[in-house]
C-alpha cells in the first residue's frame, strides 16, 4: 500500500481553473489493483490503480463556470478540492518581468487594490526550485488564489493584467499558471534533449554535471565560504558603522564629509567598498506634527547596489541588491521641528559605480499622497497629487558625502535556478498535465550578450513547450513579449554606448521566434519600459497588449497586432517601407518632449536610422504616405540610395523618442532592413 495513501499529483488546488471544454489530466498513486473515481459536476470517471501503485484519469470539465468541488474518492479515503472554476488557463512563464509581484507595483497602481474581490481571477505561483536530470510531478501544498486586495501582493503583474482583459472580454473564469524567476535565460526553461537537438553541448554539459549532487554541494560552500570572509572583512573595514555615523546628526558634521548632489553617479571608491551620505532638511513645527501625525514613507529612488536607510538615526530600511525601489516606512514621532537628518550607507560591490538613478522619487511624503513612480514616456501618465493636510519632502539636491571603506570585489553568487533545464524540471514539468489554452512568455533580458543564438533556442523551446503540455491543441497559442526600452540607468547622451547586452539584437531575435513559429504572436513593448529601470512597472501597459494579442490569436477576437515591416523599395523620392497593419493603419503622433501626445496627430515618424556602405549612421525621419507606408525622402538629406545599405527603425536599447503607432496605439515594431 502506499505509504502516504491516496496521492495526487500536479498542482491542483482548491480554488484552482481547469480548462473548459477540453480533456484534463489528474494523476497519483495508490494501492495497486483498486479503483479511483473522480466526481465533478455530476459527472464520475473511474481507474483502476496499476501494479505499480500509479493511476491517471481523463475528464473534460465542460463549459465556464463555478464554483464547484472535485472530489478523488478511493476506498475510504476521499479528497475535496473546494472553490473550483472552470474558464480559461494560461501559463504565465519567464524571468523577473513575468515574475515581478503586484506588491512592487502598489504605488503605480492603488486603484486595483481599492477593487472588490474578483473570484474570476486566479493565480498559482509556482515555487522557486530547482532539478536537474529528472522532471518532477508535483509541488507541495498548491496554493491558487483568487484577485482580492488580501491576495493580490503575491499575484504577478504581467499575469494579473494579462488574466483581467481576458476576463473583461471573454466573461469567464481566468487561471494563470505563474511558473517564472527572476534572471533565468531561456535555457533553463528547456530539456536536454531539446538543447541536443540544437547542438548546445555546452548547455547539456552543465545540465548534466549537475545530475551529482556532490557538484553542487562544492559549488555552494565555495561560494559560502568566500561570501561569510567578504562580509566579515566588510564588517571589519566598516569605520561607519562601527563609529555609528548614523546618529550623526547633518549639522555635526566635519569638514571630512564632501558635498555632492543626489541623484548622481559616485566614482570615489573604484571597486567594492563603503559609502555614507547625509542630507539636512528642516522642519517647521506644524510641518513636523504633521509628519507625526500621519503615515509616511521615505523613497530613496534606485540605488547600487546594496543600502540602509536612517532619518534621525532611526532604522527606516534595508534592500540587498540593486534593482527594488527603496520605499520605507518611517516610525511615527520621529520628525522635529528645527534640522532633521536622512543618512543612508551604500555598499558597493565592485567595478558599477554608486548610482542613485535619476528620474526616480527621493522624497518623504505622507500617506494619501500620489507620487508616481515612474518617468513617464508616451504611456500611463499620472499627475502626482497631495491631499491638503498631506505633505511631500523632496530629497534631491545638495547631500554630503563620506567613503567609509574600501575592499575587493564581492564574490557574488551561483543560482543553480538559471543552468540548463533547472526550471523545466523544477517549476514547468509539474504543471503538464493540466490542461492549459496557451502560453504567455516574457523573458529575453538574460539573453542579450547572446542575442545570436535567442530565435533558434526560443523557437525550440515553443516545440518543446507543446509536446509537453499535452492535453493543449498541438499548436498552442504562444505570445512573446518583446523586451521594453531599458538603458541600465545611464543618461539619454549615452543610451547606447553602454556594455549591457544588444537589446535591439534581443528584440529581433524574439520577432523573428515569433513570426516563424505556428499560432505564435508578438506583443510590442518598446514604449513601455522605463530607461532607468530593469523592472519597469508599467506592467498594465505590458499585461494588456499582451493579452490582446492572446485574444487575437487565440480566441479570434477583432484586435489588430503589431504593425511590422513588410517590405522596402526605392522610388524617386527615397526609400518606402510597407507595413503590415492587419486592418488597422499607420499613425503619427507629435512629439512633446521626449513623450508623443496621443491628442495630436503627425505625419512625422522619428527613430530611423540610415546606415552607409562606408558604415556612417544618419538619423532621419520618415513621412506617413499611406495607411501602411512611410517615406525617407534621402533628396533632403543628401544621401544617394546606391551608398545605403541598411534602414533600422527603435535599433537602440532605449530610444528616446517613440511617435509611429497603429490607430490602436500599438507600437510598430523596431526592425533592421538590409537594402
Amino acid at each position: 500500500m502506499n505509504e502516504s495513501g491516496l496521492l495526487i499529483k500536479g498542482i491542483f488546488g482548491n480554488g484552482m481553473v481547469l480548462q473548459q471544454k477540453t480533456i484534463s489530466c489528474m494523476s497519483g498513486s495508490y494501492i495497486p489493483g483498486e479503483s479511483v473515481k473522480i466526481v465533478f459536476r455530476d459527472e464520475c470517471y473511474e481507474s483502476r490503480v496499476s501494479e505499480n501503485g500509479s493511476w491517471k484519469i481523463e475528464f473534460n470539465p465542460g463549459s465556464a463556470g463555478g464554483p464547484f468541488n472535485l472530489e478523488v474518492i478511493a476506498c475510504k479515503e476521499k479528497k475535496v478540492f473546494s472553490d473550483v472554476y472552470v474558464g480559461e488557463v494560461w501559463v504565465n512563464s519567464g524571468q523577473s518581468n513575468a515574475q515581478l509581484p503586484m506588491l512592487r507595483l502598489k504605488h503605480s497602481y492603488p486603484e486595483e487594490y481599492a477593487l472588490p474581490i474578483n473570484k474570476n481571477i486566479r493565480m498559482i505561483t509556482i515555487p522557486i526550485s530547482y532539478a536537474f536530470g529528472k522532471e518532477k510531478d508535483s509541488i507541495e501544498n498548491p496554493k491558487w488564489i483568487c484577485a482580492s486586495p488580501e491576495t493580490l501582493d503575491e499575484m504577478s503583474g504581467t499575469g494579473y493584467f494579462f488574466a483581467k482583459k481576458l476576463w473583461q472580454d471573454l466573461g469567464v473564469p481566468v487561471g494563470i499558471i505563474n511558473a517564472s524567476q527572476g534572471g533565468s535565460p531561456v535555457t533553463s526553461w528547456m530539456d536536454c534533449d531539446s538543447l541536443k537537438k540544437l547542438g548546445k553541448k555546452d548547455y547539456v554539459q552543465r545540465a548534466e554535471k549537475w545530475v551529482n549532487q556532490t557538484e553542487i554541494d562544492k559549488v555552494l560552500k565555495e561560494f559560502e565560504t568566500s561570501n561569510n570572509k567578504w562580509n566579515e572583512e566588510v564588517y571589519s573595514l566598516d569605520v561607519g558603522s562601527k563609529e555609528g555615523w548614523e546618529q550623526i546628526s547633518f549639522e555635526s558634521l566635519d569638514e571630512t564629509w564632501e558635498f555632492c548632489n543626489i541623484p548622481g553617479d559616485f566614482y570615489d571608491i573604484d571597486g567594492a567598498g563603503i559609502q555614507w551620505f547625509k542630507k539636512g532638511f528642516t522642519l517647521s513645527k506644524q510641518q513636523a506634527d504633521l509628519l507625526n501625525s500621519k503615515k509616511c514613507k521615505i523613497w530613496m529612488g534606485t540605488i547600487v547596489d546594496a543600502d540602509k536607510v536612517w532619518i534621525n538615526n532611526e532604522f527606516c530600511g534595508v534592500t540587498y541588491y540593486s534593482y527594488p525601489p527603496r520605499r520605507y516606512e518611517v516610525k511615527n514621532g520621529i520628525f522635529k521641528e528645527g534640522m532633521n537628518t536622512v543618512t543612508v550607507r551604500v555598499q558597493k560591490n565592485g567595478k558599477i559605480p554608486i548610482r542613485f538613478y535619476k528620474e526616480k522619487n527621493y522624497c518623504i511624503f505622507t500617506e494619501g499622497a500620489r507620487i508616481h513612480p515612474v518617468a513617464y514616456r508616451n504611456v500611463e501618465r499620472v499627475e502626482n497629487s497631495i491631499p491638503a493636510d498631506g505633505l511631500v519632502i523632496d530629497l534631491t539636491g545638495e547631500w554630503k558625502k563620506k567613503v567609509s571603506c574600501k575592499i575587493w570585489d564581492n564574490p557574488g553568487s551561483f543560482f543553480f535556478e538559471w543552468e540548463p533545464t533547472a526550471l523545466f524540471n523544477a517549476m514547468l514539468a509539474p504543471c503538464f498535465d493540466l490542461a492549459v489554452k496557451g502560453a504567455l512568455w516574457y523573458q529575453g533580458e538574460s539573453n542579450a550578450p547572446m542575442y545570436e543564438e535567442y530565435a533558434d533556442l526560443l523557437k525550440q523551446m515553443i516545440i518543446l513547450w507543446r509536446q509537453k503540455f499535452k492535453y493543449a491543441q498541438p499548436d498552442m497559442p504562444f505570445i512573446v513579449m518583446q523586451l521594453p526600452n531599458w538603458s541600465d540607468g545611464y543618461d539619454n547622451k549615452d543610451l547606447d554606448k553602454q556594455d549591457f547586452g544588444s537589446w535591439p539584437g534581443l528584440r529581433d531575435a524574439q520577432k523573428e521566434a515569433a513570426l516563424e513559429s505556428v499560432n505564435c504572436g508578438l506583443s510590442v513593448t518598446i514604449d513601455a519600459g522605463e530607461w532607468n529601470d530593469l523592472h519597469p512597472e508599467k506592467k498594465l501597459t505590458g499585461g494588456t497588449r499582451a493579452a490582446k494579442e492572446a485574444l487575437r490569436l487565440a480566441y479570434g477576437k477583432e484586435y489588430n497586432p503589431s504593425p511590422v515591416n513588410e517590405s522596402i523599395y526605392k522610388e524617386d523620392k527615397g526609400l518606402v517601407i510597407k507595413f503590415d497593419c492587419g486592418k488597422s493603419k499607420l499613425t503619427g503622433f507629435a512629439i512633446e518632449g521626449n513623450h508623443a501626445d496621443f491628442n495630436k496627430k503627425s505625419d512625422e515618424a522619428v527613430g530611423f536610422c540610415l546606415i552607409t556602405k562606408n558604415g556612417d549612421e544618419k538619423d532621419v525621419c520618415a513621412r506617413i504616405i499611406s495607411g501602411n507606408e512611410v517615406l525617407i525622402d534621402t533628396r533632403k538629406i543628401g544621401l544617394d540610395l546606391d551608398d545605403i545599405k541598411e534602414v533600422r527603425y527603435l535599433w537602440k536599447n532605449s530610444p528616446e523618442q517613440i511617435n509611429l503607432y497603429s490607430e490602436e496605439k500599438i507600437p510598430v515594431c523596431p526592425f533592421r532592413v538590409k537594402i
